[in-house]
């Protein structure tokens, strides 16, 4: 075993290996010298690109591993204000929730002679990760501890070769903080005759400075933009009455607000119910309705947009698909798949639902078949994975790499240039968390269970969230009419909210506007909006263009036109409407899309009259 950190600090010409002087100390396998401390913005998500090599405290030889495989590496360790992160790798690919005998021991006053004995040092917690429980060691003796008091996080959900975890600063156990000073030592070891990896001596000590979490907003990055939403109701929810859980669910409709939900636990209702459901929610405006589509046993797509097919994908799974029409706002189809696949030890049966996935957008894709797509037409695939087992499921969903080929076919990466299906890492609004599920009072570590990918080469997101309202500041929730506990009030699940806009259209022009940010036409207000008599739409261009702009009511008939082939500058601009139609006679309350056309992009965006 290695240190990294001070030792390689030091001049060349004093350079000598920490492994000798370990070995001339009798610590072998410790880490030992001063103590680092590290402060970086982590986030559990199972990606580990925001770990740098300056939160590296310990190495451990290869080889090692003994009878079970588990063969320990490398220890990162790094904190922000309010939690203390830790990833270690392996050789050997582990699932971190269950399947293996992984124990962690944090000495958290640094006395060997306190807490339980383990690799040299007295640890206060005894935590194993794969039975999910775990032992803290007191003043007044050992008593359980779960992973909810600890604040205890752990990605990826899916076996991996590395894992990170993420524990809360301030967490108590029987009135003891759990970090009581300023420095703590780890043990890291492997009860199935694998590895052990050990920092002690100086240990880790705690970072000073401040990783806030840049805030996301509520509405949609862009009134133009899609919004698709993925909501797991635990047990037919949407249906549970008139009380507190229904009043949760009211607040959250509101705010996300989107054009297309996947709702998934719809187990003893229809389509038609769970459209009344969501308009009671969500109440539609004059001329405008809630379809809902129902063909597995579980998911029901609800969307206000024109619903042009359906499929069902794998019979006897929970995997549907939904053709919708995005027009007037864009010249586009949109292909969404609702998702709950298998859950918990089934890998078997997500690995057959992630091939029967792939091998149905690569039908779409391509002519000939159940389904033929226009080119470029933006696919999502959303819902409830549960991919809580082996990796090869979610690396089948994201490079199309099919397991059994001679029941799905062959090979087929899921987007239209051949590359990889964009897995959307949305996180918490406030927070650097990015769980969709959580139980509180479940063995089970909070996990992202629910996926939105999409077709990123046809597709760009501006704008996605995982809205859990439990670590949202109080002047937020106030802003958006929302309550603490709304969150866990409504599901063990947390919707997934993604905005998003086509790169192209799929009418065959081929044409692509510019990217979000630099889009050749947008949006950026309509005021008033609500409105009565006048609404004014502040638009920018990014060059010199002829605009039309016209108003559609929610069929797709135009209502009136505000301007025709007008040459307009680069720069902001604005158009009014009063409200009227071609004839000059008011319109009825509700809603209307105003719709701006350029040779070069398309830019649409809601308003709502009032009467």
């Amino acid at each position: 075993m290695t240190t990294r950190r001070f030792w390689d600090a030091r001049p060349a010409d004093h350079a000598f290996s920490p492994r000798i002087l370990a070995q001339a100390l009798g610590l072998l396998g410790t880490a030992v010298g001063l103590a680092h401390a590290i402060s970086l913005p982590i986030q559990i998500d199972g990606t580990y690109d925001d770990w740098t090599s300056e939160a590296i405290e310990t190495t451990d030889p290869t080889g090692d591993d003994g009878s079970s495989g588990i063969d320990f590496t490398t220890l990162w360790i790094a904190n922000d204000e309010q939690r203390v992160f830790l990833r270690f790798d392996t050789t050997a690919e582990v699932q971190g929730d269950e399947g293996q005998d992984i124990t962690l021991g944090l000495d958290t006053d640094q006395d060997p002679n306190t807490g339980q004995p383990m690799a040299g040092v007295g640890a206060e917690l005894v935590w194993n990760l794969g039975s999910r429980s775990g032992t803290f060691y007191g003043s007044g003796g050992p008593q359980p501890v779960d992973h909810a008091t600890l604040g205890l996080l752990l990605g990826p959900t899916v076996s991996d070769v590395q894992l990170e975890l993420a524990f809360a600063r301030d967490a108590t156990v029987g009135g003891e903080p759990l970090f009581p000073g300023p420095r703590f030592d780890v043990a890291v070891r492997d009860g199935g005759g694998g590895d052990t990896m050990v920092l002690s001596g100086a240990g880790y000590a705690f970072a000073q400075g401040s990783q806030p979490a840049t805030p996301i907003a509520l509405d949609r990055a862009a009134p133009d933009d899609v919004r698709i939403a993925g909501y797991n109701i635990q047990s037919d929810g949407l249906f549970d009455g008139n009380g507190a859980r229904h009043a949760a669910l009211g607040r959250i409709f509101a705010t996300v607000d989107p054009d297309l939900w996947v709702i998934c636990e719809v187990w003893n209702h229809g389509a038609s119910e769970v459209a009344a459901v969501v308009e009671q929610l969500l109440p539609s405006g004059p001329g405008e309705s809630w379809s809902a589509i129902k063909l597995d046993s579980g998911n029901v797509i609800v969307t206000r947009l024109p619903v042009l097919d359906s499929w069902l994908i794998l019979p006897g799974a929970r995997l549907t698909a939904v053709l919708v029409d995005l027009r007037p706002a864009y010249d586009s189809d949109l292909l969404v798949v609702a998702n709950h696949w298998s859950c918990c030890t089934a890998d078997q049966n997500r690995q057959e639902q992630a091939d029967a996935l792939v091998a149905f957008l690569r039908d779409a894709r391509t002519p000939g078949g159940r389904l033929d797509l226009a080119p470029d037409t933006p696919i999502f695939a959303a819902g409830d994975f549960n991919l809580v087992g082996w990796r090869q499921q979610l690396e089948t969903l994201e490079t199309g790499d099919i397991v059994d080929e001679g029941t799905y076919g062959p090979d087929s990466p899921p987007d239209w240039d051949g590359s990889d299906f964009d897995d959307i890492v949305a996180r918490h609004p406030e927070a650097r968390l990015t769980h969709s599920w959580r139980d509180d009072g479940s063995s089970f570590y909070p996990g992202k269970l629910d996926y939105v990918l999409h077709t990123g080469s046809v597709s760009e997101v501006d704008r996605s969230y995982v809205l859990d309202t439990r670590d949202m500041t109080a002047g937020t929730l106030a802003l958006y009419g929302l309550n603490a506990q709304d969150t866990p009030s409504a599901s063990d699940h947390a919707p997934l909210v993604v905005d998003f806009h086509p790169l192209s259209d799929s009418s065959g022009t081929g044409e692509v506007p510019p990217a979000s940010g630099s889009r050749w036409i947008h949006i950026r207000t309509r005021v008033p909006n609500p409105f009565s008599d006048r609404v004014e739409i502040t638009y920018e261009l990014a060059g010199d263009a002829r605009v039309d702009a016209d108003v559609f009511d929610p069929q797709g008939r135009k209502v009136a036109s505000l301007a025709r082939a007008a040459l307009v500058s680069a720069g902001a601009h604005h158009v009014v409407w009063d409200g009227r139609d071609a004839q000059g006679a008011e319109v009825v309350a509700g809603r209307y899309l105003v719709r701006l056309r350029t040779d070069q992009g398309t830019a649409s965006s809601w308003v709502t009259v009032l009467r």
